[in-house]
């Protein structure tokens, strides 16, 4: 299928501009060059990352709707916004996953990519959509155990929910399970565990979706070294935020995927691509 591809913002300006008019309303056309991308293709993917602003994205797709008939159109939100507002945290908050996905699926999207997204609910509220996972879609963890070695390594899951969303017995090493303790309206970290027998490893790989401000795997790594003084942690995540800057204390190296949220610090740290 011949199909013409248009990444939000990188092609902003080359494929097609954003008007914005005095009041603040914005106006979204195909330039000649965006015109002649089309020319010929039976299908578009809309390719936005990172967070892509809701009414850029919905007329950018217009835009491209008002040139012909399309047999695919394909949204890539290779990050999910919202995933983790996965449901109404106390009295009074909004339900900011259900309300991200009434907005994508007014757009009429055949089919709706991201890449390990953070839960399962998503499914329940964006249509026609089909997750990416960095193992069995995109095994971005041999490479990485490759480079570290895999004698005396081992795999950690920072909670219950990590090792539920990987496939971590697929690399033939032990697996390792952390937990913690998040207050629901704070969402302030505590009360951080991990399995004893970390003690007779001399390399941990920490595998998540995603690093925020990075207080899971700080908090993880000084009680890992509380148990295993010696051993050396390494870190991926799918998406990697790092809000809070980094180095992460107790962490020795850090990968993300090529993949991932592409934010501010993204090109800081060792691609797998």
């Amino acid at each position: 299928m011949r199909t013409a591809t248009f990444n939000i913002p990188d092609d902003r300006d080359k494929l097609y501009e954003v008007i914005k008019y005095p009041a603040g309303e914005i106006q979204v056309r195909l330039t000649a060059g965006g015109i002649d991308a089309c020319t010929n293709k039976t299908r578009y993917i809309i390719s936005a990352n990172p967070i892509p602003d809701i009414i850029e994205l919905a007329q950018l797709k217009s835009a491209l709707d008002g040139i012909r008939r399309w047999d695919d159109r394909v949204l890539e939100l290779m990050y999910l916004p919202y995933a983790r507002a996965d449901r109404r945290f106390q009295p009074g908050d909004c339900y900011g996953l259900k309300v991200f996905g009434d907005l994508i699926n007014a757009l009429g999207f055949d089919t709706v990519y991201s890449f390990d997204i953070h839960s399962d609910v998503s499914y329940s509220f964006v249509s026609n959509l089909i997750n990416l996972d960095p193992i069995h879609h995109y095994d971005q963890i041999t490479p990485i155990i490759k480079n570290l070695g895999s004698k005396g390594l081992c795999l950690i899951a920072p909670d219950k929910g990590a090792k539920a969303r990987y496939d971590l017995d697929t690399y033939g090493l032990p697996v390792i399970t952390g937990g913690k303790v998040r207050k629901a309206k704070t969402g302030a970290l505590s009360g951080f565990t991990i399995e004893p027998t970390i003690k007779k490893y001399k390399k941990g790989l920490i595998i998540d979706d995603i690093c925020d401000g990075g207080g899971t795997f700080v908090g993880l790594a000084k009680e890992i070294h509380r148990v295993n003084p010696k051993i050396k942690l390494s870190l991926y995540v799918s998406h990697g935020i790092f809000s809070k800057g980094t180095p992460l204390p107790g962490i020795d190296n850090i990968y993300i995927s090529d993949y991932s949220f592409k934010g501010k610090f993204h090109n800081q740290f060792e691609e797998v691509k």
